[in-house]
């Protein structure tokens, strides 16, 4: 403005617009244009820089990894794919966290996602449960962290050995099932 009085110019109007190339408060554009020949006393009008663009963005924590991504990335953000952890309490492929978890980033600025890989899964092992003694089946499966109920066969009562289990050795079931 000061540039402009002593030119022997009026200063018009200034317009704020964001930009992410041009520093708050820097001069964008005017008008008329730098450089032409203009009578004592023309108008000018600026338009000034605000900076950058923030954008704001909430926490997806619970929600689908894929809708998150899509949606910070069209504000543009820059999604960063943390690690995968296992959860029991949160679905495969939803956010278990993420780095920040809310407010306000600029345009290009990362966000970090930790996604869940759904329960971790164990494999009921195949020897040392069937035909084994109760006592060594639960030991061994307590350690690969599963809960243990037994229950007594009415027809081989006392005789202390596994007959079957639930789910049957082999397959695979959530750490911390029974």
């Amino acid at each position: 403005q000061d540039k402009i009085a002593k030119a022997n110019l009026t200063f018009g109007t200034s317009k704020g617009v964001w930009s992410e190339t041009v520093k708050e408060g820097r001069v964008i554009s005017q008008t008329p244009k730098p450089g032409l020949r203009v009578k004592s006393g023309t108008v000018v009008d600026l338009v000034i820089s605000k900076g950058r663009r923030p954008i704001r963005f909430n926490d997806w924590t619970g929600k689908s990894a894929a809708e998150a991504k899509a949606a910070l990335e069209k504000k543009g953000l820059v999604v960063e794919d943390g690690q995968l952890e296992y959860s029991d309490t949160v679905p495969e492929g939803f956010v278990i966290s993420q780095k920040p978890a809310s407010g306000t980033l600029f345009r290009g600025d990362t966000i970090t996602l930790v996604v869940s890989r759904g329960p971790e899964l164990v494999e009921i092992p195949r020897d040392g449960v069937i035909a084994a003694g109760v006592d060594d089946a639960r030991a061994a499966l307590r350690d690969l962290g599963f809960t243990v109920r037994v229950r007594q066969d009415e027809t081989y009562i006392g005789l202390g050995f596994v007959l079957r289990s639930d789910p049957e050795p082999g397959t695979l079931a959530p750490k911390g099932s029974t």
